[in-house]
């Protein structure tokens, strides 16, 4: 591609005048240079730095002029990590979209804006405590590598890779009452833990986790708060149950998030693989692959979703599928471990794409800065200005 063709194509992408096969061609364009930005070359396509900023400086003046549409409007953002900083916009419709592409462009934002930047936070990582059935804790970010603990014929063991694992001898009865464990995440933290019958967890923030040391009857039992991803281990003799408020979500053998946080309206169950029957009172039904249940005020309702969408926090993204500023800002509290405070009206824009989890809270924000909203980070409080 030369120099001339590729801004032309540039222009008409700015103005909404490409067409669906132009659109393809430049952002495939940009992403050919994810990770290896050696290879652009000035003689072809113009310095990188004019570029990137001619870009920003008309999407800008964009995001300034009215958008002439009733209903809310939606932003799409999109991120990339180690590519060098692009931004292109597409309007059509009303509709305005962003792709956010970032890694040098991130440090030059934080130092334009630093002003609004008093006290960065950092995002969350791998903590938990694990409460025993003695009642003793063990705060797990700091604990050794190696056996945790000794419960009855359970070992507890933490890994390397960050998680807890519990190892049941099968050759030796389970003696004794059943006795109960619980992990729990703060907000900023995340955890997994694997399961005496290898079933798999994984913890998001503010969460937490209660089960058996020993599945020893005939079900398996587990009590969940917050949000977790289940990989559960087949056992058609000994079905699975997580117990989430007054929901029962049944399962044999399968994958699935439940997010059942207390500050969010309704309970929501994603089924990746195999099957599950939510209950809750006299009301049951069955979840396919690629269907989400929520429940709320007794009512289930099945919807089909992006399963993608629902297991972001786990692969390392936000994504966000036409959220509003509170939702959003419910995710980035519990991830950064931060308190949210609103100051004037805000807009209701609705946001639709992905963004790292694995960055600095400010550099999130930037991104979302993009629409009519700001934000000032002080103390550990996102305060969020119309």
């Amino acid at each position: 591609m030369q120099k001339e063709e590729f801004l032309q194509l540039i222009d008409k992408y700015l103005a909404g005048q490409a067409t669906a096969a132009d659109k393809e061609q430049l952002l495939n364009f940009f992403e050919s240079f994810q990770g290896d930005t050696d290879e652009w070359d000035e003689k072809i396509i113009g310095v990188k730095q004019e570029l990137e900023d001619r870009m920003l400086s008309n999407i800008r003046q964009a995001i300034a002029e009215p958008v002439a549409n009733k209903g809310p409007k939606v932003i799409r953002l999109h991120f990339f990590r180690n590519v060098a900083a692009a931004v292109i916009l597409l309007a059509v419709s009303g509709i305005a979209v962003y792709h956010w592409c970032i890694k040098h462009e991130q440090q030059k934002l934080v130092a334009q804006n630093k002003a609004v930047v008093k006290h960065d936070v950092d995002p969350g990582d791998n903590r938990a405590v694990l409460t025993l059935a003695n009642g003793s804790k063990l705060i797990l970010d700091s604990a050794k590598i190696g056996l945790l603990n000794q419960s009855g014929n359970t070992s507890i063991n933490k890994t390397q890779d960050g998680q807890v694992v519990y190892t049941a001898d099968k050759d030796q009865q389970q003696n004794g009452p059943v006795a109960y464990n619980t992990i729990s995440t703060p907000r900023g933290g995340q955890y997994r833990v694997v399961l005496p019958d290898g079933s798999k967890v994984w913890l998001n923030s503010a969460s937490s986790l209660k089960f058996p040391t020993a599945f020893t009857g005939t079900e398996r039992d587990v009590e969940l708060t917050g949000e977790g991803y289940f990989e559960v281990a087949k056992n058609k003799a000994k079905p699975f149950n997580v117990k989430v408020k007054d929901i029962n979500v049944a399962v044999l053998g399968t994958h699935f998030n439940i997010m059942a946080y207390n500050d969010e309206s309704a309970v929501k169950t994603t089924l990746l693989e195999g099957s599950v029957k939510l209950t809750q009172g006299n009301t049951s039904n069955l979840l396919k692959p690629g269907q989400q249940g929520i429940i709320n005020d007794e009512n289930i309702k099945i919807i089909d979703v992006d399963t993608d969408e629902a297991v972001a926090w786990k692969n390392g993204f936000f994504d966000f599928e036409r959220a509003n500023i509170q939702d959003i800002m419910k995710q980035l509290s519990r991830w950064y471990g931060t308190e949210v405070i609103y100051e004037g009206k805000i807009p209701d824009d609705e946001f639709v794409g992905k963004i790292s989890r694995d960055v600095k809270l400010s550099q999130v924000l930037h991104i979302l800065e993009l629409s009519h909203v700001r934000f000032r980070i002080e103390n550990k409080k996102i305060i969020v200005t119309p």
